[in-house]
């Protein structure tokens, strides 16, 4: 079975993040499914380059 790349996991989090009732923060939603699979979490620089936010969802504006 092929590995999953580190991008595609990232891009079904953001997915996954955006179909769920969560008021987690998408930065935090990214790295807990990170760290299901063994991978370090997202630096500040990957949270910039794939628009993460670290401001949990109910604190946002929809």
């Amino acid at each position: 079975m092929e590995e999953k790349s580190r991008h595609e996991i990232i891009m079904r989090a953001k997915i996954s993040y955006a179909e769920q009732k969560t008021n987690m923060s998408m930065r935090a939603w990214v790295d807990r499914e990170l760290s299901e699979i063994g991978m370090p979490p997202m630096s500040d620089e990957e949270c910039e380059n794939y628009q993460l936010t670290s401001i949990p969802r109910i604190f946002q504006d929809v």
